[in-house]
């Protein structure tokens, strides 16, 4: 494969692509991971997610074609390499929601998984890490569920129009939000939390998961102050910030720390502060 000369003016992103296009080359594109291509690259994991967005972006970015799992479903799966990570997720995955992450033991994982320990350390330097991979995985499950389709052609909208359009929109998010936090996340990231104490490495990836949410808010927001929808003295970026922070701990007491809550009125309330504090109410 030729090599790839493409250069931009953002180095982190450039060391991004050459520490990937060095690892899928060695390791090829199912057992490169995204812990792994930061490591490499010298920077954090959030920093990945900000400038990549997802491992299929990052191939496609360093070497110039569709990822491999991205081929038609009736190509063979190769490896028993892959085989054997996805076990040792899913393993870590049931027994961290169960246990907590303290009380977890690598031997446990490795049985549950079917593997000898030896065979864990040929995937994972560590428990940080394979909980790790195990977050990351969560967030590309939330990722890979698509939001509910919306063909509104706005241009052809009045102002009036364009408003109640977004406000319909960040409705959507939310409730999507609360779903999908709901339906996978809630115990995973309440282990999160417990482990940050005593590992302050699991912050990048705390920190991670909250940029996912914030750059979409913040895309959102330049679109909005673009049409005049919204305020425009508000700095996107730490409004966004502000924002997913509101509906991500409020959904945290909510759901992980049990506050009492009724579903219709928590997701009417995020809302319309969502929308009164952009001034998309006006």
């Amino acid at each position: 494969m030729a090599t790839t000369t493409q250069t931009s003016d953002d180095p982190a992103r450039d060391a991004l692509r050459r520490a990937a296009r060095t690892l899928f080359e060695r390791h090829g594109y199912a057992d490169t991971h995204i812990d792994a291509i930061a490591r490499e690259a010298g920077v954090s994991i959030s920093t990945f997610y900000s400038r990549c967005g997802s491992k299929d972006q990052m191939w496609r970015y360093a070497m110039g074609t569709e990822p491999p799992d991205s081929a038609s479903s009736d190509q063979p799966v190769t490896g028993r390499a892959r085989r054997t990570r996805r076990a040792l997720i899913d393993a870590a995955a049931a027994i961290i929601e169960r246990d907590g992450f303290h009380a977890t033991r690598i031997s446990d994982i490795a049985e549950r998984a079917g593997v000898a320990i030896g065979s864990f350390y040929s995937y994972f330097p560590s428990k940080q890490a394979v909980f790790t991979a195990v977050i990351e995985d969560s967030l590309d499950r939330v990722d890979r569920q698509p939001p509910r389709s919306d063909t509104t052609a706005t241009a052809d909208l009045t102002p009036e129009q364009r408003r109640a359009h977004a406000i319909k929109q960040v409705e959507g998010a939310v409730e999507r939000y609360l779903d999908r936090f709901a339906d996978q996340s809630a115990t995973l990231f309440a282990r999160l939390d417990e482990a940050l104490g005593s590992h302050p490495e699991l912050v990048e990836l705390r920190r991670a998961a909250h940029a996912r949410s914030a750059d979409v808010i913040a895309a959102s927001l330049c679109r909005w102050q673009s049409a005049g929808l919204v305020d425009a003295d508000l700095d996107p970026d730490h409004t966004a910030d502000a924002l997913a922070a509101m509906v991500g701990h409020s959904t945290r007491v909510w759901m992980v720390l049990g506050r009492p809550h009724d579903r219709t009125k928590a997701l009417e309330t995020l809302t319309r502060l969502w929308i009164r504090g952009i001034g998309l109410d006006r």
